[in-house]
């Protein structure tokens, strides 16, 4: 549920509206928000122009990845997402917790593909394999994996869940062409509740792995010591 950098505008602009009339009856000099106003908007088209809107999802990643429990609620969507794919027998290539946390603004308004979205987890499918054409059983797994960071926002923290957006499109995509997507969808949320649900314990241990920058290796010992401890 990511706010975007126009909805942020036109938040500021509502505010200093109201700034101006509330400044108005306080005695407050009617150039000061107008002054805030050209600026913002001098701003914000620089920003669309030159930047496609990156310096805006920036400064949204940045202002959410400062909250400690927003930190939390992501570092569990995505380490259910790192389970639920180590337990399956994908090869985790990569994940990230916040997208920007330890890159200059100037490396993410280089990139092409920024758009503020805060973590993610790369898999490694299959050799020649993608995610719109995959076997039964490597669909089920895939689709387990996608849905297994809604199910850890659901088993570890309070109220909705936040994340998912994309993990929904993204197996949507790959589902269309069965019968009947959306008993599949369901049962893959169910499925990765109950696979997570039976190791909370090592979610919560490479949850903490991973919001401290641990390498995908050591993510993996962890969840292996963990399952071991967890079997004694």
């Amino acid at each position: 549920m990511n706010v975007t950098a126009t909805d942020l505008l036109a938040i500021a602009i509502f505010t200093i509206t109201m700034m101006s009339l509330v400044g108005t009856m306080a005695g407050l000099s009617p150039v000061v928000p107008a002054a805030i106003a050209i600026t913002l908007l001098s701003l914000w088209g620089i920003d669309i122009g030159f930047w496609q809107g990156k310096f805006g999802a920036y400064t949204q990643a940045w202002l959410r990845a400062r909250s400690p429990k927003y930190r939390e609620r992501v570092s569990y969507h995505e380490a259910g997402h790192f389970l639920a794919a180590h337990m399956l027998g994908f090869k985790v290539v990569n994940y990230a917790i916040a997208g920007i946390v330890g890159r200059s603004l100037g490396e993410i308004l280089a990139e092409q593909t920024f758009t503020g979205i805060e973590g993610g987890v790369e898999i490694e499918i299959a050799d020649g394999a993608n995610s719109a054409n995959l076997s039964a059983n490597l669909l089920d797994r895939y689709s387990t994996v996608s849905m297994a960071g809604i199910a850890a926002e659901q088993l570890m923290c309070e109220g909705a869940t936040e994340g998912g957006i994309d993990d929904m499109q993204r197996l949507r995509e790959a589902i269309s062409h069965l019968p009947n997507p959306m008993t599949q969808e369901r049962w893959a949320l169910l499925n990765a509740r109950n696979l997570l649900s039976d190791r909370r314990s090592v979610l919560i241990a490479l949850a903490e792995k991973m919001l401290n920058g641990a390498t995908v290796e050591d993510c993996c010992k962890t969840i292996e010591q963990e399952i071991f401890i967890a079997q004694k």
